[in-house]
């Protein structure tokens, strides 16, 4: 007698999980804006109540962070934020509650352009920022580099065409005069010849422009997520 075939098993339940998909806990700004030439890397991370503010041609590599949490953060045209690179008040050390508390409401107060760039962060035209750099500036010029790891404090004012060499600290309030160079943590001298020579700086700024170029054509886009 040939055998029987075993009637199939009725397949069991399978549970469909509802379980809603992990957001993240911190806080998305309440207005980003971001010119449509805005490179944006995967990864790349906006967060804070307060405005952020992109200008054309910038580019934000991956892990890099723009922090709007205690005042807005404004990027010029063509600056590049390199990887884990944090700009933004409150990015280096962490806040006690009464300055925490103190910063929002004078970020809140801030209502004009003038004021917003007063209270927050701006980053001036082609200003480069490199990895695992801290900038709680006021002010960066344009032009000026803040190499590896180096650290920017609040309340700092930076002249254009300056180098931050890497691992630097400037500490907060510091004022530095254009083409300023700090080397060995914190000596200084003026880049006479930047300073001198425009055709040096054209042709400085003229390699910024092609690095842009090349990171729009290696870096994947993301930046729909933001708008």
């Amino acid at each position: 007698m040939s055998a029987q075939p075993n009637p199939a098993r009725s397949a069991p339940d399978r549970r469909s999980s509802t379980a809603p998909k992990r957001t993240s806990l911190l806080p998305k700004p309440s207005s980003i804006t971001l010119d449509a030439s805005v490179l944006v890397a995967q990864h790349a991370q906006f967060t804070g109540t307060q405005p952020i503010t992109i200008g054309p041609n910038s580019v934000l590599h991956p892990h890099s962070k723009i922090s709007s949490a205690l005042a807005p953060v404004v990027l010029g045209e063509g600056c590049v934020v390199y990887e884990r690179a944090k700009i933004g008040v409150g990015m280096g050390a962490e806040l006690d509650h009464e300055s925490r508390r103190s910063s929002m409401a004078s970020a809140r107060n801030s209502t004009s352009a003038g004021s917003l760039r007063g209270e927050g962060t701006f980053l001036g035209k082609n200003v480069v920022v490199e990895s695992n750099a801290i900038v709680e500036a006021t002010e960066i010029g344009e032009g000026s580099v803040v190499q590896v790891g180096a650290v920017l404090g609040r309340g700092c004012i930076i002249g254009k065409y300056c180098t931050i060499s890497a691992a630097s600290v400037i500490s907060p309030y510091t004022r530095l005069p254009d083409y300023t160079v700090v080397f060995s943590g914190s000596e200084q001298r003026i880049d006479k010849t930047l300073q001198l020579r425009p055709e040096i700086l054209d042709a400085k700024m003229a390699v910024h422009t092609k690095q842009l170029d090349m990171f729009r054509k290696l870096i994947p886009n993301n930046v729909a997520k933001w708008t």
